[in-house]
């Protein structure tokens, strides 16, 4: 949440209103700002992306998955779009050309394609330096 500074017509006093911060679809989940602390879930997950480079949710959470963290489709999602908020990873999407043999067609689908920034190199690195 921003911070507003409202000044009464009347009075003339000054007081600070709590006003939500108008966030775009795709800049991640608007309460990010607000996370003092990256979870074990977090760091995983840029450990991966740092590891493998960039990839798709679904790949994400099978190596994940592979690595013994169990996680749900659901809460993966949210993790990134936290992620995302704090600006330790970006989503881009790719177009990927299908093609249907039985009837020959072409079609485009975008898959996002997500990978750890230079934040999140700094962030990861950070967080291992303090763990033992």
């Amino acid at each position: 949440m921003a911070k507003l500074r409202v000044r009464c017509p009347r009075c003339g006093h000054e007081f600070y209103v709590d006003v939500p911060s108008p966030r775009q679809k795709g800049e991640g989940a608007r309460y990010a700002p607000e996370i003092k602390r990256l979870t074990p879930l977090h760091v995983a997950i840029l450990s991966v992306l740092a590891e493998r480079g960039p990839m798709t949710k679904k790949r994400l959470g099978a190596i994940l998955a592979e690595e013994g963290r169990r996680v749900s489709g659901n809460s993966l999602s949210g993790r990134l779009s936290e992620l995302l908020g704090l600006g330790l990873v970006e989503c881009k999407y790719t177009e990927v050309k299908e093609v249907d043999p039985a009837s020959k067609q072409f079609r485009f689908v975008k898959k996002p394609v997500w990978s750890i920034t230079e934040s999140g190199r700094v962030a990861l690195a950070r967080f291992a330096f303090r763990e033992p």
